[in-house]
This record gives structure tokens, sequence and C-alpha cells, in this order.
């Protein structure tokens, strides 16, 4: 599932990039470390939204307000690991689907929390080495983990 936000982002850097020449330097780092951040909060966002989502399906309003004001509070990381434990809150099935969804998609798995853990070292001072090229080639395939949370939630044991 790629989300335009992140899309136009990347966009607007890579040209930016271009245009400037400033491939390789300090400002290459700079608009990394930005999509990192932005990466992950429009990750976290996209998989809110579809509990929410979810949550409204039941047709209980009250239900969907309490899942709306607490998400944010029990989802607390995005590596794939805890995404399968959120998941499973549901239910085993829930989490279980999650994992058969990732099946044969190591890499993009990789990917994604490469971009977890890239955004936590910016973070929290430690700074990141990957590359604007790098996070690229992670977002193009580690967004498939969001189809996989989608399928998961609209799973039906």
């Amino acid at each position: 599932m790629r989300l335009v936000r992140i899309d136009q982002a990347i966009e607007a850097c890579q040209a930016h990039l271009e245009s400037s020449g400033a491939t390789g330097t300090e400002i290459e780092a700079y608009l990394t470390r930005y999509l990192l951040i932005l990466i992950c909060a429009t990750f976290e966002e996209e998989i809110e939204s579809l509990i929410i989502e979810r949550a409204a399906k039941s047709g209980d309003p009250g239900l969907e307000s309490f899942v709306r004001s607490a998400v944010g509070q029990v989802f607390r990381s995005l590596k794939t690991s805890e995404i399968a434990g959120l998941l499973g809150r549901f239910g085993v099935d829930y989490k279980e689907r999650f994992r058969q969804e990732l099946t044969n998609t190591e890499r993009a798995e990789t990917f994604f929390n490469n971009i977890v853990t890239n955004r936590h070292d910016t973070a929290h001072s430690v700074g990141s080495n990957v590359s604007f090229a790098e996070l690229v080639r992670f977002y193009s395939e580690g967004h498939v983990v969001l189809d996989a949370v989608k399928t998961a939630l609209n799973f039906i044991g």
C-alpha cells in the first residue's frame, strides 16, 4: 500500500537533490532523516486508521470510540513483531493471518523494519547512515507490510 503523502515527499526531495546537486552531501542526510520520520509517522497513522476502520465495522459506536481513543496508547512500536502482537489482541487468527501474509516477503519485512530502526536511531541522537537511495528502496518494497495489516484486519476467522 503506497501512501501519497510519502510518495510526494520522496519525489520532492529527489527533485531537490537532483536539481541542486546535493546528492552525497549533508543536505541529503538531512532530507533522508526527515523522510525516515515522516514515513514512520505516516505508517503509524495508516495502521491506526485501519484499526479504527475495523472497529467501525462492528456497528457499535461506543466500541469505535473506545478503539479510537485507545489505539495510540496500545500501539507503541512499528516493528513487524509489535504489529503482530497488536493484531493478536484481536485474536490469534489475526496475528497468524498477518504472519501468513508476510510469508515469502522476508525482504519487504526487513526493509520495513530497517525504516523503523533507522528512524529510531535518528530520533535518539545516534543518527542514521542510510542513504536517500537506500531509504527509497526500503520504502518501495517495505510498504507491502501495510497490505498485510489490512488483509489481517479484514480477516474474519
